[in-house]
């Protein structure tokens, strides 16, 4: 079965990286939902993907800058820029835990952990470096290495980082490097896969989940599919 993985949420409901976008995303049936880290300046871990709150929340400062009560006060209700930690608590589904920076890395994983989350937590980034650091702190965890290359990493990256997941831009991935990695026992994930066209193309190579912004049409797609209908 195709794991249908809500991209940032279900921002065609709700602003993304925010509590109703992931509880829409839930709603919607989502298999998982991916998630993005950035660290306060006070060390604490916020659910925001890009560096300044510019584009979302048209505050012109930049994350990094701002302490966790601070940026938790913009928004109201739902529509707030979550914790990790309330996030945990309030979403009980798998989580997709994206990150830049590898400065979240500890705090993130104590955070997990805390909530006895970690098997429902997978670690991806293109910081190589930064997953190297997750595995020397917990060899437990799970780790998925995200890619834009066009040659796809290394078996002895993959071994080395004991990958579950090679999480590509779904346009570096063909049939013969998914095979490839799923000779080495290990699973493809695929990002951000929002039209038909190209649903029907990533399915075709045999992806183990899919990433999309269209976590409604996602699912129907993957219904349709399982009953074998166009």
């Amino acid at each position: 079965m195709t794991v249908a993985i809500a991209h940032r949420g279900d921002p065609e409901v709700a602003r993304e990286n925010t509590m109703a976008s992931f509880l829409s995303a839930a709603a919607a049936g989502a298999d998982m939902i991916e998630i993005d880290l950035r660290r306060s300046a006070d060390g604490g871990i916020a659910i925001v993907h890009d560096a300044t709150l510019t584009r979302l929340w048209g505050v012109d400062r930049a994350v990094a800058e701002m302490t966790l009560a601070e940026l938790a006060a913009i928004g109201d209700g739902d529509m707030r820029i979550p914790t990790l930690a309330a996030v945990l608590d309030i979403i009980d589904l798998p989580l997709m835990v994206d990150f830049t920076r590898g400065d979240v890395v500890a705090g993130a994983l104590s955070q997990v952990r805390q909530a006895r989350a970690l098997d429902r937590a997978l670690f991806v980034t293109r910081n190589i470096d930064a997953l190297r650091h997750l595995r020397s702190l917990a060899s437990d965890a799970r780790i998925g290495i995200s890619w834009i290359e066009p040659e796809p990493p290394t078996p002895a990256l993959l071994a080395e980082l004991d990958a579950e997941y090679w999480n590509p831009w779904f346009g570096r991935a063909d049939a013969d490097n998914v095979a490839a990695v799923h000779g080495l026992g290990r699973q493809v994930s695929v990002w951000t896969v929002d039209e038909p066209e190209d649903l029907v193309a990533v399915t075709a190579l045999g992806v183990d989940a899919i990433v999309s912004n269209r976590i409604r049409a996602l699912r129907g797609f993957l219904a349709q599919a399982s009953a074998g209908r166009p």
